[in-house]
């Protein structure tokens, strides 16, 4: 207990600091971390809305809500890749927890990822969606955090070993965009709905979305994927990335 304390102070910390640091001079602030999302959601909904979007209801609060999602995955990983390089000073000469360098990304992001969901909420409440819903959000978030943190252990550690990883990752992540239903609807037994039931995004999104904006009581199967993806990740993440760890003072 002592020891997940300790981890958890460390990596708050660490979230804090660099949260801070990032911020540091900037006139806009934490407007940057909105920027993108909302920038991504009006070219996206002036695309598509006429298109894509005539037979989804509530579709520019179905692609806002995907947006966010996405970025807040999409920037944690990104995060995560080079956490270790960019840190090797402090690698090489303490002995403490690496593990709290890559949590430390998830929550500085986890920050502001939640300035993008209250402005996700202030449109939500003009739509007149009700507010219960966004309650359910915390323990989907609290998941896929668990579900990004466990791949991110797995991308941080694997980059120290193979540098060509941020690469093939990139290529990877605009696949995923592109694959996850987040500008357009996958209609069950599709072949795209086949593809996304390998995909772990699409559980997380899919669920967010028919709690928060259609206010639905979600199918099992959708909540059996967030639990069976987040875990599996989680435990082969922390497992690759503690027998990985013990040579990264050396190979940095």
């Amino acid at each position: 207990m002592g020891k997940f304390r300790n981890f958890w102070q460390l990596s708050l910390a660490l979230a804090k600091a660099q949260f801070k640091l990032r911020n540091e001079g900037s006139y806009l602030g934490v407007f940057w971390y909105l920027l993108n999302p909302l920038l991504m959601f009006f070219l996206l909904l002036f695309i598509f809305s006429s298109r894509l979007g005539t037979g989804i209801p509530h579709y520019p609060l179905y692609l806002l809500l995907g947006i966010i999602m996405y970025n807040f995955f999409s920037q944690i990983t990104s995060f995560s890749l080079i956490t270790m390089n960019d840190n090797r000073e402090i690698i090489k000469s303490i002995n403490f927890s690496r593990e709290s360098l890559v949590a430390s990304n998830v929550l500085r992001t986890l920050f502001a990822h939640l300035f993008e969901i209250v402005i996700f909420i202030i449109i939500a409440l003009f739509f007149g969606i009700s507010f219960e819903g966004f309650i359910f959000y915390i323990p989907i978030l609290i998941v896929f955090s668990v579900f990004i943190y466990g791949l991110s252990l797995i991308l941080s550690s694997l980059y120290i070993y193979f540098i060509d990883i941020d690469n093939i990752w990139l290529f990877v992540s605009k696949l995923i965009f592109f694959a996850t239903p987040i500008f357009y609807e996958v209609e069950k037994g599709s072949k795209l709905f086949l593809l996304n039931s390998f995909n772990p995004l699409y559980y997380f999104i899919t669920l967010a979305r028919e709690v928060i904006i259609y206010n639905k009581m979600p199918e099992m199967w959708l909540i059996a994927g967030v639990l069976v993806w987040s875990a599996a990740f989680f435990i082969i993440g922390s497992l690759i990335f503690s027998k990985l760890k013990k040579k990264f003072a050396e190979m940095l």
